[in-house]
């Protein structure tokens, strides 16, 4: 009996187990074994490096972090969070955030690395980015000390880890978290985005967090059903 441990695989709209030993996959089933070139030399990235749980994070991660935000994901947000006064998109990139503002009448102000966020001290009430990963939590935390009302962020689910981030942000109760949502399917970031809003699977569980000055109680969890915006799996 082949010796290995068990690691859960999801491919785009397969979920499998397979056994892994030495960074070698020794044992899968048919599944994964018919898949297609592109989705092999995922499927072997995910797995031989172990902890790249997404696409996203394969260790070629983007100089410039600059991985823009299906239409979708902030249209459902959206239809469930009204933003309120002034509002800033901090790391506006091609200006993916701002196009969805604009359709539900949202004016906005942008800034991208010509004005560096972290250096402005103009206020507003709302602010809302996806933000470059790894300036993450400077962002958030630039955008307490910026925003009067609202900060809306799109992250990794497993943002909720970490001592750091539980000493510095998630125990503020100046400016705490309020809600968040979660996404039901996997979006891929970092794709040429469709106008219909549809995007492919990736591998890491986002949501979009919520805080709010001076909110009471303890932040709450909803969910955005992205289901109908998944991408047909190319056979």
């Amino acid at each position: 009996m082949n010796k290995g441990y068990l690691c859960l695989v999801t491919l785009p709209g397969i979920t499998c187990g397979v056994v892994v030993s030495r960074g070698k996959v020794i044992s899968a089933p048919p599944v994964v074994k018919g898949c297609k070139g592109w989705e092999i030399k995922r499927f072997r990235e995910w797995i031989v490096k172990g902890k790249n749980f997404s696409t996203n994070n394969t260790g070629n991660r983007r100089k410039s972090d600059f991985y823009e935000t299906p239409y979708s994901l902030t249209r459902l947000l959206l239809e469930k969070e009204k933003l309120v006064g002034a509002i800033l998109e901090p790391a506006v990139g091609g200006g993916a955030i701002g196009k969805v503002l604009n359709e539900y009448q949202y004016s906005y102000t942008g800034y991208d690395v010509e004005n560096d966020f972290l250096k402005q001290t103009q206020k507003y009430d709302t602010i809302i980015t996806n933000p470059p990963y790894s300036l993450s939590q400077k962002f958030i935390l630039k955008a307490k000390e910026n925003a009067r009302k609202k900060i809306v962020f799109l992250l990794p689910l497993s943002y909720l880890h970490g001592k750091k981030r539980y000493d510095e942000i998630w125990l503020d109760r100046t400016f705490p978290l309020a809600r968040i949502y979660v996404f039901t399917r996997y979006p891929l970031l970092g794709e040429r985005l469709r106008q219909d809003g549809k995007h492919n699977t990736g591998m890491m569980v986002y949501a979009w967090y919520i805080w709010e000055r001076d909110y009471k109680g303890e932040p709450t969890i909803k969910w955005l059903d992205n289901n109908e915006f998944i991408l047909p799996i190319k056979r």
